[in-house]
């Protein structure tokens, strides 16, 4: 079979989405080397007056970079959505198809040959490949990774009409967790071509390293005593903004040892966040984006890892940093639970979250925690080799939607 893969990858950013994609892929075609892939990253790129006005604005652009990009041996060919007022208008009609009529133009050679569509992303990735279908007759198959679900269509009603339509004409709607689905189904979603998936971890990535390592990075960033840690984006999803009140809760409940707090990771509130550490006179450490291997090492620092997002898909960073012996504790939001896996590790939304996780954190720092148990498990049940048959075992001929 030829399988054509639409994607929402930039090169330039490859951390939780770009990974998890990549991953998976790239098991597939080891797993599969029967079949011919092609992926296609879609981009976007302001143009026209809308361009302008948000430079006059002081507004971030997306802009035309390169053509493509090839990373672990795979090539992504990138198209470009302009993004205009003309673009706009489009994308809010019913039949929104010349929305991505750029697509068409750039690509219409490898819809044709291709047997199968498999779209990483809802919207607007997913809603090509539900035009290819109606167009082509060609089948496809959309996975989900989170925002594209709990929180586009939610804010968004036209979005959320055609994330509907999308996932009731795929051959398979795959979720990268139960609780995903489940936000599908208050979508209004109620079809059962659909299963729960879920991501990996990259088992040449992550893993313990050596104590020599550990105590390097250690002293390149001044670590000392016990170490708490998060690895992602500083923003309100994540609850970046209560960061600070919960760090100082661990040590007002915990005084009596010293404690450094690692943030790994950028967003927009970073600078508040750092403010309001040090404001309470917190040992905070700010490393901002970090690539792959030091992302590693830094979580080989951590002695627990919080995830305390107030909504999340997977949350590929708890397979990860449980990869490297480090155990999370984690709010009840999206996946979290299904990737933590330990009950006790979870704590519930609500009133005083910030002092029961503070509290939960403390309680896992003085038990016993098994480091090279937790990585053996992790590496063997989370690893990608398994997780890709998911999708794979959907690519073969079927009823064409």
């Amino acid at each position: 079979m030829k399988i054509l893969y639409i994607v929402n990858m930039d090169e330039n950013n490859k951390k939780g989405l770009f990974m998890a994609t990549h991953e998976k892929i790239k098991a597939i075609m080891k797993n599969h080397p029967e079949n011919e892939y092609k992926v296609i990253s879609v981009q976007f790129k302001d143009t026209g007056i809308f361009r302008m006005a948000k430079k006059l604005a002081g507004k971030h652009t997306y802009d035309k970079s390169s053509d493509g990009f090839e990373f672990d041996g795979i090539k992504y060919k990138k198209v470009y959505l302009s993004i205009d007022m003309k673009s706009k208008k489009a994308e809010k009609l019913e039949n929104d198809k010349d929305r991505f009529v750029e697509f068409f133009d750039a690509c219409k050679s490898d819809i044709e040959e291709c047997d199968m569509v498999s779209c990483h992303w809802g919207y607007p990735h997913g809603r090509i490949a539900y035009w290819i279908n109606k167009d082509f007759k060609k089948p496809y198959i959309v996975t989900y990774h989170g925002s594209d679900v709990h929180t586009m269509p939610f804010e968004n009603e036209h979005i959320k009409t055609k994330i509907l339509q999308i996932m009731e004409n795929a051959k398979q709607n795959i979720f990268v967790s139960k609780k995903l689905m489940d936000t599908a189904r208050e979508l209004g979603y109620t079809g059962d071509n659909c299963t729960a998936s879920r991501n990996g971890v990259n088992n040449k990535n992550f893993y313990i390293v050596s104590d020599t390592e550990k105590n390097s990075i250690k002293e390149k960033y001044n670590i000392s005593g016990k170490n708490v840690g998060f690895v992602g984006a500083i923003n309100k999803i994540k609850r970046a903004d209560k960061f600070a009140e919960i760090f100082d809760k661990i040590k007002q409940l915990d005084s009596n040892n010293e404690y450094t707090f690692t943030v790994v990771g950028d967003g927009p509130l970073k600078a508040h966040v750092e403010k309001e550490c040090k404001e309470k006179g917190l040992k905070v450490v700010f490393t901002g984006n970090q690539d792959v291997d030091m992302v590693r090492n830094l979580m080989n620092t951590m002695d627990v890892m919080i995830i305390p997002s107030r909504r999340e898909g997977f949350g590929c960073v708890i397979t990860e940093a449980n990869a490297c012996g480090v155990p999370v504790v984690g709010s009840d939001a999206g996946g979290i639970s299904e990737a933590i896996g330990i009950k006790e590790n979870i704590v519930a939304d609500g009133d005083d979250f910030e002092k029961r996780i503070a509290k939960r954190v403390i309680e896992v720092l003085n038990s016993e925690n098994d480091k090279e148990s937790l990585s053996k498990y992790t590496l063997e049940n989370f690893s990608w080799d398994k997780i890709a048959e998911d999708e794979a075992s959907f690519y073969r001929e079927g009823d064409i939607r």
